[in-house]
């Protein structure tokens, strides 16, 4: 760095001084001192300001930086990709920050809310005084727009040679190359020429793509993958994800707990109706129609049996004329009762089944109910046998009066109020018959119904199940984002209200 008030015969013409911060020397007592202004970048004091305090769950990304940043790999350019808010500026600005031993780095953080021009001129700005400030150097004097570019390549290589003969490595590192930022113009300004082991860490957005503008052999036009960079996940936002998660997954076991409990519940409908349908086959076959018939036949006759046989042994002996008369009576309320019964249980059929099945099991065995059914039976016996003695007797006389011709055609007053009373206790044996037959069918009827109100409302529930189902998927079809779905779920929504069948079934 010579000066042109300096002597020609001056002594330190053509002395080298450009790398020195001082130079003196000189003859005869003259001293020359020379000094250049040295240059320190306070970049890094930007790099704190978008540092986080501590970078959490970061350690394989670190990992793969230092890897990349002190390995002897071949390639020299390391892409990291990222969405917004992944946490790619804090990643890359605490590695700034932190760097391996041996490795010094020059960085660049892309500013949003600049043009091109600007970005582009900040960045030659920025990075060239940290290249200077590694070859212990000056800046260059008279900087123009057109000889900034070339000593910003140029630094490159100085910078990385000054790391190598001190035993370091050179790592430029730039974050925010996406379109948002109008970053294009920086791309065209990483170094191409890489001497001395330097390497270069891009952060960039998903789907950026290498500018078309760049030289036929830069190292970032070889085909190479970047590494996806997850998003960074906080504390709170672990546990919020976390107690999610586990929401969910309480929600999916209680969903396919359900789901199984529904399955379960479809089953037992299905063969609670299976057997309901084998039920009903069972009842109307021709056969269990007629045991139904025998036992209702054998019902009415039980019953009729008994009282007879009771009637006879209360008032055969004295008078079986009069057992007869009651007999009769008790007859035709058998007959009224198997007319009321027969067609019920012909209906019934299988699901007929009476019990008791005995008549002797009718009576009620409780202590009051015992005595007042045997007082009943013995005024009915001692009544009926009553009016029926003097039916038969005022009848006998009326014969020997129309024989002897001393009477009228005309029944005497006690003829007629015997035979009236003879007439009630056959209307009650008829009623009583009717009774005992309704009491003998209803308890089925009323059975069979309910149980097959029941089988149909399954049947019912089971169809609305199935419809809700088809219905749901469809609904599933309607909002699904492929026009195909949509389309077969219209079709399908067309032949159901047209009464058809589902052109296509549920996948």
């Amino acid at each position: 760095m010579g000066d042109s008030r300096q002597p020609e015969d001056d002594p330190s013409r053509g002395v080298d001084a450009r790398h020195a911060r001082g130079v003196q020397f000189g003859p005869h007592s003259r001293q020359y001192n020379i000094f250049g202004p040295v240059v320190r970048s306070a970049y890094l004091a930007e790099v704190h300001r978008i540092a986080p305090a501590d970078l959490l769950d970061r350690e394989d990304e670190l990992a793969r930086l230092t890897a990349f940043c002190t390995g002897d790999g071949s390639g020299a350019y390391l892409r990291w990709e990222a969405g917004r808010g992944a946490g790619m500026t804090a990643l890359l600005s605490w590695f700034v920050l932190h760097p391996p031993p041996g490795v010094r780095v020059v960085s660049y953080f892309v500013v949003a809310g600049r043009t091109e021009r600007q970005t582009r001129d900040a960045f030659i700005d920025v990075v060239l005084e940290q290249l200077v400030e590694l070859t212990d150097g000056s800046m260059p004097g008279h900087l123009t727009g057109s000889t900034r570019e070339a000593h910003l390549l140029g630094g490159y290589l100085d910078a990385a040679q000054a790391c190598e003969r001190r035993g370091e490595r050179l790592v430029l590192v730039v974050d925010g190359l996406d379109d948002r930022r109008d970053a294009a113009g920086v791309a065209t300004l990483l170094p191409d020429r890489l001497v001395g082991g330097m390497r270069v860490v891009l952060g960039t957005d998903f789907g950026w793509r290498v500018p078309a503008d760049l030289p036929p052999r830069h190292p970032l036009r070889e085909s190479h993958r970047p590494h996806l960079l997850a998003p960074f996940v906080g504390p709170d936002e672990q546990a919020r994800r976390e107690a999610r998660d586990a929401r969910n997954a309480d929600e999916r076991v209680r969903r396919e707990a359900e789901r199984h409990q529904a399955a379960d519940e479809r089953r037992a409908v299905q063969r609670q109706i299976d057997k309901w349908r084998a039920a009903e086959v069972e009842r109307a076959r021709p056969a269990a129609r007629a045991a139904a018939v025998r036992r209702a036949l054998t019902f009415v006759a039980g019953w009729t049996g008994l009282l007879v046989l009771l009637t006879w042994l209360a008032r055969g002996w004295p008078d079986p004329r009069v057992a007869g008369v009651l007999s009769a009576q008790l007859v035709a309320g058998g007959l009224a009762a198997a007319i009321v019964l027969v067609p019920s249980a012909l209906r019934l059929g299988a699901a007929y089944a009476p019990r008791p099945a005995s008549a002797v099991a009718w009576i009620d065995r409780s202590r009051y109910g015992l005595l007042v059914q045997v007082l009943a039976f013995v005024v009915f016996v001692v009544l009926g046998g009553a009016g029926a003695a003097d039916y038969l007797d005022a009848r006998d006389d009326r014969q020997l009066e129309r024989s002897v011709g001393r009477a009228g055609a005309l029944p005497s007053f006690d003829e007629v109020v015997a035979f009236l009373f003879l007439l009630l206790i056959a209307v009650g044996c008829v009623a009583a018959g009717l009774y005992l037959a309704a009491r003998a069918v209803r308890p089925w009827y009323e059975q069979h119904r309910e149980r097959e109100r029941a089988s149909r409302a399954l049947v019912d529930e089971a169809a609305v199940a199935a419809e809700r189902e088809a219905y749901a998927g469809m609904s599933a079809d309607v909002l699904s984002p492929r026009a195909a779905d949509r389309a077969r779920a219209y079709q399908d929504l067309l032949a159901r209200l047209a009464g058809q069948r589902r052109r296509h079934p549920r996948r």
